[in-house]
């Protein structure tokens, strides 16, 4: 189970990285075997595969790039977490990671707090976007299909400006040393405007 929903135009130069996305994990997942998924990690790990798949996209990127971060009047130098660019477009991502449970992903206040935080980056006339990575988790047992359409469906009532998510079948059934389940991964962006 795979998709993506892009409702902000400014976002739409995005769609190449996010369908190549989907294979950089997948590809990680082939050489690495199937008892580590890329997405368990952090979002550092996360930036890692989508700065990849945004270079497979033919765009460049450069992660913890020095911009200017404005903070209340006094500008301050801060970095983005990931710089992604075409010749004629460009964002600026700063980014979390979430584990929630599966049956109960309440991000909003995470989205939130993530875009807060990107609306403080560089200048007011750039495209800065809150990222936040999310590895649902579901203890002792795998979740089912209906579980993960439920959680697809909450991640499309999420008010973001793009969401994708990856939760393939093969997946279903990975889990970590610690017995918990992560049947895959979404990310969410919104404009930090300001």
């Amino acid at each position: 189970m795979q998709g993506m929903i892009i409702s902000n135009p400014k976002l739409e130069f995005l769609r190449p990285v996010l369908e190549r996305w989907f294979d950089c994990i997948d590809r990680y997942n082939a050489i690495r075997g199937d008892n580590e998924a890329p997405y368990w990690h952090d979002e550092k790990a996360n930036l890692g595969l989508l700065s990849t798949a945004a270079y497979m996209a033919e765009m460049v990127t450069l992660q913890n790039t020095p911009t200017r971060k404005q903070i209340e009047e006094d500008e301050r130098n801060a970095r983005a977490d990931l710089f992604i660019a075409t010749a004629e477009e460009r964002a600026y991502l700063q980014a979390t990671q979430r584990w929630p449970k599966v049956n109960r992903l309440n991000l909003t206040q995470a989205l939130q707090d993530i875009t807060g935080e990107a609306k403080r980056i560089s200048y007011a006339s750039d495209l800065k976007l809150g990222c936040l990575f999310v590895a649902p988790q579901k203890a002792q047992q795998s979740a089912t299909p209906e579980e993960l359409q439920d959680m697809v469906d909450d991640l499309q009532k999420e008010h973001c400006c793009a969401v994708a998510w990856y939760f393939p079948y093969a997946y279903r059934k990975l889990r970590n040393e610690a017995g918990n389940y992560h049947p895959g991964i979404a990310v969410l962006f919104k404009e930090a405007r300001g």
